[in-house]
């Protein structure tokens, strides 16, 4: 059974591998984000020059003390490569299918949930690696990310941990969708409805406390704003564990465990030629 995920995952990061322009693409469109919507965005502009009281008020208040608002969104950004890299994770399923490829996985010695798993891994994987890059530009930018001078190898675990079930999540509810789609198109349609309302109902570019009531409660079910801000804990703040981290890991986790579940339970039933 092992055996089966192991091959399969390893067959679906050779694909990537093999098309590094994928990559390049999704590492792209975050730094964007990051250093030009960033700059755009970032009220602390506004402030006069011979005001720097305000400009730090305005950091500590909203920014949860970052010393830029680059450095407030970047962990945000990182939320958000795991969010769009684990939307592709589907595709290539139904690339299998159209190939005829995933016919003949189901007609094999199997488990099905390893076809669906082979998937999510290898999206984690990616994610992971992508956000790796995404990290290292951000630190190494001028006037990008500055880590808390007391940022430890406990906290750079925690946020790789953070990062890692927000993809499993993800990826495994996005290949979900494609175990019944049979096109590209649809697929696409689907995920572009649930993308942007996830990325701009979370925290990823602004704090929660910029928002207003009813946007604040939608946001604190968002699974993108539990990540977002347990990885500014861990970058800005340098804490390690607090109650609101526990809070957002163990919703982290709970996700995870429900699309573990919806993974073994329509790969059984669900799938469609």
């Amino acid at each position: 059974m092992m055996d089966a995920r192991l091959s399969l995952t390893a067959r679906e990061l050779k694909k990537w591998v093999r098309n590094p322009l994928q990559m390049i693409i999704m590492i792209i469109q975050p730094l964007f984000w990051i250093f030009l919507f960033g700059s755009a965005f970032n009220i602390t502009n506004l402030v006069p020059s011979n005001l720097p009281s305000m400009k730090n008020y305005i950091l500590n208040t909203y920014f949860m003390g970052a010393k830029n608002y680059i450095s407030f969104l970047t962990p945000g950004m990182l939320a958000i490569m795991a969010l769009f890299t684990a939307m592709f994770s589907g595709v290539s399923l139904i690339w299998d299918r159209r190939f005829g490829y995933l016919t003949r996985l189901l007609s094999s010695p199997i488990p099905r949930d390893s076809i669906v798993f082979s998937k999510v891994f290898s999206a984690t994987v990616k994610g992971t690696f992508q956000s790796t890059i995404l990290l290292v530009i951000a630190i190494v930018v001028p006037g990008g990310l500055y880590l808390t001078s007391n940022f430890t190898a406990l906290n750079l675990v925690m946020v790789y941990m953070t990062l890692i079930m927000l993809s499993f999540g993800f990826s495994g509810l996005f290949s979900l969708l494609s175990v019944r789609i049979k096109t590209i198109e649809t697929l696409m349609a689907i995920v572009n409805l649930l993308n942007l309302p996830l990325m701009f109902t979370s925290s990823a570019m602004f704090a929660q406390n910029m928002m207003p009531d009813w946007l604040k409660d939608i946001s604190s079910y968002n699974p993108v704003t539990w990540a977002a801000n347990t990885m500014r804990y861990e970058m800005i703040g340098g804490i390690a564990l607090n109650s609101t981290i526990i809070t957002n890991i163990l919703y982290l986790l709970l996700f995870d465990i429900a699309v573990l579940i919806l993974i073994f339970a329509v790969s059984r039933y669900g799938f469609s030629e």
